[in-house]
């Protein structure tokens, strides 16, 4: 029975370790499951009953009950998913919820407790709650509860055994080196926890136990002492303890005599306090003078900056000038040189042209020397056929004069022969019939010879004669068409030649840098006419800007003039009124203590001399910086209207109008075949 009160109390000292609202007294206010739910909170919120049945009717037990049910269900699946190894602890032990609910059993709620501790000494955080048993339970308890961790442990390793002892004994060794292999793991791993426990609470013992020992010295030194003044002389004792006293009375009046220094210094001191309270308001008025000083300053010092800013903007202006009258220049020089370039290229173009006419005259010319010497082989042809002709009607001819020869002289011979026989036959009389056949067999000689010689003299002076004179024409006709021709062949290959010459000591450079050189000109002429538009723009705006810019800072002079001659005012106003604070302020420490007198004096002299050295900078600076800028502004706006007249001159001067040829190419692609394939121009 003592035995179970010394767990059960064990058991409550644990569990008010939770952070719980109320303490645990008794065993039987753990009946409702609230307690038992804000324990497994604790453990791990995952795992928690959310809503627990609250009854305080006769029916109480029931929602005890019902709550009780909840949470230790959660708590075996909490022990089911973190602690595995105390699955047979938790299953084994059944605890009875309705005998803890009704009747607030004992041994239930320990079983139940149990259960409780093992989960969160075996969990994931179990060196918190080992570091809380070392540290918050006694030693008692502790002994308890670790009795009671080793009986659980015992209940699980018999059960285990049982379990392997009641298995078929017909096992593969390899599971069964596995599975001893496993309860070998969780055994280092339980004796591992416990040796990192053990030590834990070794470490708290040992502290503990210097502790005990320390403080068992001390007793036995009080012992001792009190002995020794009992047993001992009282009257040493009772001297000593006087001795005691009186240097503690001596201590209290020294202390006494601090204090009353302390009090009459603190009294001094809210005095000067007091004296000095004016002092420092005026000091914070002056430091507030000083600050509005400095603003000032500031503003006077981001005014000169803009008033450079302005400079510098006026130095890139005539930067920007000078830079346009170079692109002027080289616009000018670029404008030469491609004038110079379009003469050239005009005067290789009329070069072209006329080689390309030249040239096919010549194709033309020798195409007709051609046709005119294959006339001339015809017309030779013809001649020669001609002359072979007249050989053969000259032949004729002597062979028809033979012939005719021939006749006549048989004629004669006929002639006398026929006189003869017409003697005869006149003598001896013909008949009708003989007269008429020698009629008809005597031809008519004279009409054939005359008719024959007609025909020759036709022959002759119709066709052979007709045809060789026009065909002596012809040939005359066309050897002064030949000489002509040659000679005008011979005047143009000179001139070809000339003209080759002339073409091959101008291009002499490539094709292809002439290209290069036509591109990179037309792309200068392209970018500098663009430079020239951007420029004429950026001066349009540059003039325009100016214009602006003086006027604004002819007002910004005059308001910064102004502003600086109402600062000096204010400033000489400023400094009027710190002197006489100053004067009002020696006046006042001349009152006091001679020590205040020189501190104060020092410190107004020290801002006397800031001021004067402030004020003199300030009005040295003011003038000087006025009269730079006054004398710069001057001079930049004459600048500015000298060089904007002579702009607006320029550029009414150098107003150019540009206009396009219609035969001029505009796009890239037939500025490339212009180059290539040159034509005259319209």
């Amino acid at each position: 029975m003592a035995k179970d009160r010394v767990t059960e109390l064990a058991l409550l000292n644990w569990v008010n370790t939770f952070p719980l609202e109320t303490k645990v007294g008794s065993i039987g206010e753990l009946s409702d499951g609230t307690v038992f739910s804000r324990m497994l909170k604790d453990i791990n919120s995952d795992y928690v009953v959310q809503f627990l049945e609250q009854n305080t009717g006769p029916s109480k037990w029931i929602s005890n009950k019902k709550s009780l049910e909840a949470v230790y269900k959660s708590l075996l699946r909490y022990i089911g998913d973190k602690c595995p190894n105390l699955d047979s602890v938790a299953f084994e032990s059944k605890v009875d919820l309705n005998a803890i609910a009704r009747q607030d059993d004992l041994q239930e709620t320990v079983k139940l407790l149990t259960i409780f501790l093992m989960a969160a000494v075996e969990g994931p955080k179990n060196r918190d709650y080992i570091y809380l048993i070392t540290t918050k339970l006694s030693t008692s308890a502790q002994e308890e509860i670790k009795k009671i961790i080793l009986h659980a442990k015992s209940l699980a390793h018999q059960n285990t055994k049982q379990v392997a002892g009641s298995a078929t004994p017909e096992i593969d060794p390899i599971l069964a080196l596995e599975e001893k292999h496993a309860a070998l793991y969780m055994e280092y791993e339980n004796l591992r926890k416990k040796h990192a426990d053990f030590m834990t609470r070794f470490e708290r013992l040992t502290i503990s136990h210097d502790d005990l020992i320390q403080h068992n010295n001390n007793t036995d030194t009080k012992l001792k002492s009190l002995q020794e003044s009992k047993d001992g002389d009282h009257a040493n004792f009772i001297k000593k303890q006087m001795e005691r006293i009186q240097e503690l009375e001596e201590i209290i009046a020294s202390q006494e005599q601090e204090l009353e220094a302390d009090r009459i210094l603190k009294e001094k001191q809210t005095r000067e306090l007091s004296s000095l309270r004016p002092l420092t308001t005026r000091l914070t008025q002056y430091q507030d003078e000083l600050k509005e000083l400095k603003d000032e300053n500031l503003n006077l010092v981001k005014k000169a900056n803009k008033v450079e800013h302005y400079l510098k903007k006026l130095e890139n202006h005539t930067s920007l000038q000078r830079e346009n009258t170079e692109l002027r220049e080289k616009i000018d020089l670029l404008e030469e040189n491609q004038k110079d370039y379009d003469k050239v290229f005009e005067e290789n173009s009329r070069y072209r042209k006329t080689a390309i006419e030249y040239s096919s005259r010549f194709q033309e010319q020798e195409l007709h020397i051609v046709e005119i010497s294959s006339q001339k082989n015809a017309l030779k042809q013809e001649v020669q056929f001609l002359n072979y002709r007249i050989s053969e009607l000259n032949e004729r001819q002597q062979h028809d004069e033979k012939f005719i020869n021939d006749l006549q002289e048989q004629l004669r011979i006929s002639s006398g022969q026929l006189c003869s026989e017409s003697l005869t036959t006149g003598k001896r009389g013909l008949s009708l019939e003989e007269e008429l056949e020698q009629v008809e067999d005597t031809p008519n000689i004279a009409l054939e010879n005359s008719r024959l010689k007609a025909e020759i003299k036709s022959l002759q002076s119709s066709n052979a004669n007709s045809e060789v004179a026009q065909l002596n024409i012809d040939l005359l006709e066309s050897e002064r068409a030949r000489k002509k021709l040659e000679e005008r062949y011979k005047e143009l290959f000179e001139k070809h030649i000339t003209v080759q010459q002339q073409l091959d000591a101008l291009l002499k450079t490539s094709q292809v840098e002439k290209t290069e050189s036509l591109a990179t000109t037309r792309k200068m002429y392209i970018e500098t006419s663009q430079e020239l538009t951007t420029t004429k723009a950026k001066l349009i705006q540059i003039l325009s800007e100016s214009s602006v810019r003086d006027r604004e800072t002819l007002e910004k002079n005059q308001a910064v003039a102004a502003l600086l001659s109402n600062g000096l005012l204010t400033l000489n106003d400023k400094i009027s009124v710190i002197n006489d604070h100053i004067k009002f302020l020696e006046e006042q420490a001349l009152q006091n203590q001679h020590s205040e007198i020189q501190i104060n004096e020092s410190k107004n002299q020290h801002l006397e001399e800031k001021d004067n050295i402030v004020h003199e900078k300030l009005s040295d600076k003011v003038k000087s910086t006025n009269e730079i800028i006054i004398r710069n502004l001057s001079r930049e706006n004459a600048l500015l209207t000298t060089a904007w007249y002579d702009l607006t001159n320029r550029i009414q001067s150098n107003h150019i109008v540009l206009q396009r040829r219609q035969d001029v190419p505009k796009s890239w692609l037939n500025k490339q075949r212009q180059i290539v394939n040159p034509l005259g121009r319209r």
